[in-house]
């Protein structure tokens, strides 16, 4: 098979990558290796949330946070990518998420500060509508909504964790359970169930009775597990906030998230409708490289291999989740150019003890060059027309910075366009 340009991931880089493609008029094609890592992410995109993965002051501003972390750290991807970069695919990415549907809000001049589905603040950067009345730096008072049987949020968790961090007493963070219509008493269910569920006007109706007859309180905001539709969000979000008659916000719980279910399934659709060949699971195993460029990729495809034959390439993979790497005892390897990306004595150097601090793995990837190219032992490019994007590239954890969402933006537009470029 021929293409322009082929892009390898599943993630929100190889999007950015495929949509920036697709704008400049470019025969794009999409290889999805597999799992999506948008399953696993919080559904927002979050630019810069922590100067360091040490510091508990969260950044205000992303966009001036990303020019003063460029300005100590130029070796970052941040650094590599530059600020263009992620403010053209920023930009870039919001104008798609509207064509496609979404109501989403937020902009590189400032974070919100969001609960997570245990109590935490997180800094945010783009969200969505469904989650923005839950800043913490709004000042009404928040009742955590939970459901009897339910047990992927845990309201009195998120109301006691929240109040101490929130510093604001007692009173202004408080935590109910409702039972729900049509659900029988110990059942158990899922975040897809209720979604599914809250989709049905009679159920949503009766949900938000029940709820008006225990709030005591006119000013307070509601904060839910995020199950408020699966594909028709935004009229259910906006209709249960009317029923309630207060301010309502979704918090993503536990991967899969039905969040990230609905970015994943949109974006996925959208681009697959304007035009883009998308070939499904089928994970790259192996390059050919001639004379310092990719001839060829080689697919595992059902029953055979598929070559690719491009012009460039874009490696937007995300970790190990789209096979990104290849982890054997002692070595971490690359599936294109069957690089060792890392070597260790025992597996066990790859990890912290402590779940709360930096890990190493997480740093693992492609060495690139100032052009996104993944780089040999001597610092020259493995193959001139090959660019990396997202998590694969080397030597940051995005963890402990809250900033993910903002790389794979910036690195994933960037490296389409030195695509293009060769």
């Amino acid at each position: 098979m021929k293409a322009d340009i082929a892009v390898v991931g599943s993630g929100l880089a190889a999007l950015v990558a495929t949509r920036t493609l697709q704008q400049a008029g470019r025969n794009a094609v999409l290889i999805w290796p597999g799992l999506s890592s948008l399953y696993f992410t919080y559904a927002t995109v979050d630019v810069l949330g922590y100067a360091d993965d040490t510091t508990v002051q969260p950044v205000e501003q992303p966009e001036a946070g990303v020019a003063q972390l460029i300005a100590d750290h130029p070796e970052h991807p941040y650094a590599i990518a530059g600020l263009d970069a992620l403010r053209g695919g920023t930009a870039l990415l919001t104008e798609w998420l509207g064509e496609a549907g979404f109501k989403w809000q937020g902009s590189l001049a400032r974070n919100l500060l969001l609960p997570t589905a245990i109590g935490t603040p997180k800094p945010c950067c783009l969200v969505p509508d469904s989650m923005a009345a839950g800043d913490l730096r709004r000042d009404e008072p928040i009742v955590f909504c939970g459901f009897s049987g339910y047990e992927d949020f845990v309201p009195e968790l998120a109301a006691s964790n929240l109040a101490r961090a929130w510093g604001r007493g007692d009173q202004t963070v408080r935590a109910l359970r409702l039972a729900l219509p049509g659900f029988e008493p110990g059942r158990l269910f899922t975040s897809i169930d209720l979604a599914r569920s809250f989709e049905n006007e009679a159920f949503r109706r009766d949900v938000a009775t029940g709820l008006r007859a225990v709030l005591d309180d006119g000013t307070v905001r509601i904060g839910m597990p995020a199950v408020l539709g699966l594909t028709h969000d935004s009229d259910v979000h906006a209709q249960f906030e009317n029923e309630i008659g207060h301010p309502v916000f979704e918090i993503p719980t536990l991967p899969p998230s039905v969040l990230g279910l609905r970015l994943f399934d949109r974006l996925r659709k959208h681009i697959q409708e304007s035009g883009v060949e998308i070939i499904w699971a089928a994970p790259a195993h192996a390059a050919e490289v001639s004379d310092g460029r990719c001839r060829r990729i080689h697919l595992k495809s059902a029953g055979r291999e598929l070559p690719i034959d491009a012009r460039a390439y874009v490696l937007a993979l995300e970790d190990t989740v789209d096979g990104a790497m290849r982890a054997g005892v002692h070595d971490v390897i690359d599936p294109f150019f069957h690089q060792t990306l890392a070597h260790h004595a025992v597996p066990t150097e790859r990890t912290n003890e402590s779940l709360f601090k930096p890990q190493p793995f997480a740093s693992i990837g492609y060495p690139v060059t100032d052009r996104l190219q993944p780089g040999g032992e001597d610092g020259r490019p493995l193959a001139e027309n090959v660019f990396v994007a997202g998590g694969a590239i080397a030597g940051y954890d995005p963890v402990g910075t809250k900033s993910r969402g903002g790389l794979a933006v910036a690195t994933g537009y960037r490296a389409a366009k030195e695509a293009m470029a060769a």
